[in-house]
Order: structure tokens, then sequence, then C-alpha cells
């Protein structure tokens, strides 16, 4: 399994919003800036994120991006299948069909059970967790290079 570009950047942004679980919005342009990601590839990111209803937006001066539910209430699998989609790693999983040895293989039964461990890991972390974990993670980058992981100024 690969982690792709889309759903680390995706989470990052995620966790921008997160942070400021108040209720306001944060620019595209202060996650673009202070996650480093390329603020046309920002706007895919998110509107994906919207279409699955994970955050929302608003328009106007003080406008910008915010959770539609809780940061306890994301899981990271929510983040994964919205970005990446919910593929199982093998075709055979959710189509025995798909395959003339599914029936007799030796393997689909290790494919399946990590296919599940997989969803269950994912499910496991919620967004909150990852706030919990950013005072500890900060630290560390800080003494190690002198940034901040997360820019909460706007």
């Amino acid at each position: 399994m690969r982690i792709t570009t889309k759903v680390r950047y995706g989470l990052r942004a995620l966790l921008q919003i997160a942070v400021t679980y108040d209720g306001t919005p944060v620019p595209l342009s202060a996650i673009a800036e202070s996650q480093e990601i390329s603020r046309k590839y920002l706007e895919q990111l998110v509107a994906s994120l919207r279409r699955a209803d994970l955050i929302g937006s608003r328009k106007g001066v003080h406008g910008g991006y915010f959770l539609t539910r809780e940061p306890k209430d994301i899981s990271l699998w929510d983040v994964f299948c919205t970005l990446e989609g919910c593929t199982p790693l093998v075709e055979c999983i959710p189509n025995p069909e798909s395959c003339n040895r599914a029936n007799f293989c030796t393997t689909r039964g290790i494919w399946e059970l990590l296919d599940q461990k997989l969803q269950e890991f994912w499910e496991s972390f919620t967004l909150q967790d990852l706030i919990n974990r950013l005072p500890e993670i900060e630290q560390t980058l800080e003494n190690e290079t002198h940034l901040p992981l997360v820019n909460t100024e706007r």
C-alpha cells in the first residue's frame, strides 16, 4: 500500500483546518502557505473534501474552509476513502468472479485479512488523535529544524 500525495496533502490541509475547530474558517491561502502546497492542487483537494461533506466553506473577507464535523468524528479512513477511494488491495476481494482462481487461491485469504486490518487501522485514528499529538510533534520538529509543523496564525 502506498500513501499518495493526494492523501498526505489532503490530511495536512484538514489538520490545518481542524486545529482551528472553533468555527473560524481557514483561508485557502493560509493553508497553501503554511503547508507548502500549491494553491491549484489544494483547490482540487478541498473540492473533494467538500463533496464528501468533511469540510464546508464560507465566502467573503472572513471566508475560508471549516470542518463540518468535530475532529473526533472524522477518521483517517474517511479522509483516505474521500481522496483515494476505498479500493481493495486486490480486485478479487470484493469481486471473486474477477479471478478464475478465487475459489482455490491460497493467498486470497491473506489479502482479505490484510485489507480488513488496514481499514481497521485507518478507522482507529481521527483528526482529533492527530491534534492531540501536535504539541509533542511540534516540539520535536522545532528542536530539530526550528520550523513549526502547523501555522495557525492568520
